[in-house]
This record gives structure tokens, C-alpha cells and sequence, in this order.
């Protein structure tokens, strides 16, 4: 056996300081990383509740092609269970005239099972991982998708998809939406009846400026077009365009009615909650009301840090804002909520925010909301933890109205008899 000498001390510290170099370069020109998840409120529950194990015909996938067949193909009340490993779609997968048909991981750990596209950096247009058209009861349950250029989930309104479930899965590095809902020009057809529930979607991330819109044309939910849908206890982190004007981390439009977007936490996105828009869609039809949405409840969520906006109203009518939190850093402090252009009927009640309200050539009822420099109001901002920070929040405990639609807080706490203002229930 060769044994190798000892380096010298000159020689020691001569790689020492290789290594050390190394490894700030690699730092300095790598992308921004979100945040790890040590950095999260440490209240952040996200254990998703598991599924009730599948009943009925399963069927095992370990290979692309063995998923391509077998979901595009699947009888009435299949389960596609995919083994542990990493699934790089040649072309998105096309659920098309599919009922009750559930894609979900064996393990039930979304890390275990990775969909994969072409690349982030593939400029691929058409790089997306699933289309969903018409089709009945559809579940996408416990995946990560990452790393494609374009959409990892499209939600094709246009062909009236009823009941589509999106649970515990991981949505990371998606270049455009991670999950997109298109619409027709038929007013009468929309995706009926679906939700979004304990997923996370994270950027390490942004665009280059040559991309579309100027590297800003991104968001992490862009959906039309849909009814009687939930958004509820989402992580949203790092969402962000070039120049800090992405699309919100949930953004809804056109033709959409009866949404709930609850319990969401969104950290260092360019924008929160965007319900509405202020300009028109391709799928808007010529004298078409502008009406993006209507009778919508946005409740207890906590929306920290980015450039832009915490949630913003453009050509909304009915929609309730309640006992949401919003911190917003100096740049853009003013900007904590916007009652933009065509918003009628709405209400805004119970808010806690670090920032203003700005009422924007819009109209909405404002009730019992504290707004200003309240920094000191939570625990930790800057870090998404607006949890409210006890014996320096005197004016928002207790101070709020009751309202029905309110009954828990972020964590779903019973609120009591007199609620406190924001997301939090002390």
C-alpha cells in the first residue's frame, strides 16, 4: 500500500484556502435559494393529512413510458401508484376524457417521486409535465414537479374539467406557472368543482430579462375561468420575476366565481393575492363584462416581504377579505392592499397590515382593519412568521368583528367570541 505524505503547513493552508474560494465562487454565481425550511415559523404545520389508502384498480409505474400508458389510458377508478424515482417526461401527459383517476406516489412522500421536464433553461414553450382537459374527478396527490420551462400542471377550462384535486405535492423551479388554468371564449364553460391543498411552490430561481415580459412574466397559480374551487394551506416562497413584477403567488381572472384562498403562507413573492386584472385576456370575448371575479373569500392568510403587492382587487365584485396579514418591506410599503379599477361589493374587514390600504379607482367596504408601521406587531417578518407577538399587539387583540365566514385562524384555532385582527388568534 502507497501511503501518501502529510501536506505541509504551507501546503495545508494553500488548499484551505482553494477550498475556500471554491466554494464563495460557487456561492456568488449560483442562483438565489429559497429559504431552507428550518427558516419557517416554527408553527407551520406542514403535515398534510394522508390519503385513505386506494381502493379499487391500481396500477404500479416505475418508468415514464409506464406512466405515460398507463394514465392516458386508465379505466374509470384507477390508481397509478409511481414507485420512488425521478420521471423525466419526454411531453406532457394528457389526461383527456378520464374519470375518477388518481395519480399519486407509493411512498405518499412527494420528495420520493419527481417529475421532471426538459429544463428550466430549455426555452421550451411547450415544455410542460400534465394537461388536464375533460375529464371527471382527477387527483394529483404527493409529487414534486420540477424543472420545466413552461407549465408543470395545465388546468384546461375550455373543455369544462369537474372536480380536479391537487394534494401534498411540491411545485419547484416551474419557468412560467406551476399551475395553469386556460380558458375558451365560451362564457358558459368553465372547470367546475377542484382544489389545491398542502402543496408548496418554491424558486431558486429568476428569470433572465430576455424571457417574456420582460423576465417578469411568472407566477406560481394562474388559473381562469373556474368555479366553486379552494386554494387553502399552500406555501408559496421566492416567486419572483426579473425586475419584482411576477404574477401573484395566486392569481385568479377571468370568468372565475365562488373561491375560497385560505390559510395560505406567502413569503418573498413579488405579489400575494391577485383576484382580477387590470388588463384583458385573449380568452375575453368582444363587450364582455369585465368581471374577472366574483363572490370570493380570501381569509387567514400571511403574506411577507416582496416587491410589489400583498393582495390586489382589479374588476372584482362581492369578494370578502378577512383576517388576512400582510407585511410589507420599505420599498413598497404602501402597497399592503389595492381596490383597483371595476371592484364592487367587496368588503375588508379584520386585516392586519404593515402598510396601507389604497383604494385605486375601485370601491369596498373598510371595516375594523389596522393598518400603518406596525413592525412590531410580530415575531418575525422578514422570516414569514407573523404570528402576533404577545404584549406588543394590545391593538389587534380582541379588536375584530365576528364574522361567520371566520370562525379558526391560520393554524384553524377557534377564534373566540371577539376575534383578534389578522390571521393569528392569540
Amino acid at each position: 500500500m502507497t501511503v501518501l505524505p502529510a501536506p505541509s503547513s504551507r501546503r495545508l493552508v494553500d488548499i484551505l484556502w482553494c477550498e475556500l474560494i471554491c466554494v464563495l465562487v460557487l456561492r456568488c454565481s449560483s442562483p438565489a435559494i429559497a429559504e431552507p425550511d428550518s427558516l419557517l415559523p416554527p408553527w407551520w404545520n406542514r403535515r398534510a393529512p394522508a390519503l385513505t389508502p386506494p381502493a379499487g384498480l391500481t396500477v404500479r409505474v416505475e418508468t415514464p413510458a409506464q406512466l405515460l400508458a398507463a394514465a392516458e389510458t386508465a379505466a374509470p377508478g384507477t390508481t397509478v401508484l409511481l414507485e420512488d424515482g425521478e420521471y423525466r417526461l419526454p411531453r406532457p401527459l394528457v389526461l383527456s376524457r378520464l374519470e375518477r383517476v388518481t395519480l399519486r406516489s407509493a411512498s405518499g412522500d412527494p420528495t420520493k417521486v419527481v417529475l421532471r421536464g426538459k429544463g428550466w433553461d430549455s426555452r421550451d414553450p411547450h415544455d410542460d409535465l400534465i394537461h388536464i382537459g375533460q375529464c371527471r374527478f382527477i387527483t394529483l396527490a404527493d409529487l414534486t414537479f420540477t424543472d420545466c420551462h413552461s407549465y408543470a400542471v395545465k388546468v384546461e377550462a375550455e373543455h369544462g374539467p369537474q372536480d380536479i384535486q391537487v394534494y401534498h405535492c411540491h411545485f419547484r423551479d416551474i419557468g412560467t406557472r406551476a399551475i395553469k388554468g386556460s380558458a375558451g371564449q365560451d362564457p358558459a364553460v368553465r372547470a367546475k368543482g377542484g382544489s389545491v391543498r398542502h402543496c408548496e411552490f418554491s424558486n431558486t430561481k429568476v428569470p433572465p430579462r430576455d424571457w417574456q415580459s420582460d423576465g417578469d412574466y411568472i407566477a406560481a397559480i394562474d388559473m381562469m375561468a373556474l368555479e366553486d374551487w379552494t386554494f387553502a394551506d399552500n406555501l408559496f416562497r421566492d416567486i419572483r420575476g426579473h425586475n419584482g413584477g411576477g404574477r401573484a403567488a395566486i392569481f385568479l381572472w377571468v370568468r372565475t366565481r365562488n373561491v375560497v384562498v385560505e390559510r395560505n403562507l406567502i413569503i418573498h413573492c413579488d405579489r400575494g393575492i391577485a383576484l382580477g386584472n387590470p388588463g384583458l385576456s385573449t380568452a375575453n370575448r368582444p363587450g364582455e363584462s369585465t368581471v374577472y371575479v366574483s363572490g370570493a373569500v380570501v381569509r387567514n392568510n400571511m403574506i411577507a416581504g416582496g416587491p410589489d403587492c400583498g393582495i390586489e382587487l382589479w374588476h372584482a365584485e362581492g369578494v370578502k377579505i378577512l383576517n388576512n396579514s400582510i407585511w410589507r418591506p420599505p420599498q413598497n410599503w404602501a402597497r399592503g392592499i389595492r381596490v383597483g379599477t371595476g371592484t364592487q361589493g367587496t368588503l375588508i374587514a379584520n386585516n392586519l397590515i404593515h402598510g396601507e390600504i389604497r383604494v385605486e379607482g375601485g370601491e369596498a367596504s373598510l371595516q375594523n382593519n389596522l393598518a400603518g408601521r406596525i413592525q412590531e406587531f410580530w415575531l418575525a417578518p422578514d422570516a414569514g412568521n407573523l404570528a402576533l407577538r404577545p404584549g406588543a399587539s394590545a391593538g389587534a387583540i380582541d379588536r375584530g368583528t365576528p364574522f361567520s365566514e371566520v370562525d379558526e385562524d391560520i393554524r384553524r384555532r377557534r377564534r373566540n367570541g371577539t376575534p383578534d385582527l389578522g390571521a393569528w388568534e392569540e
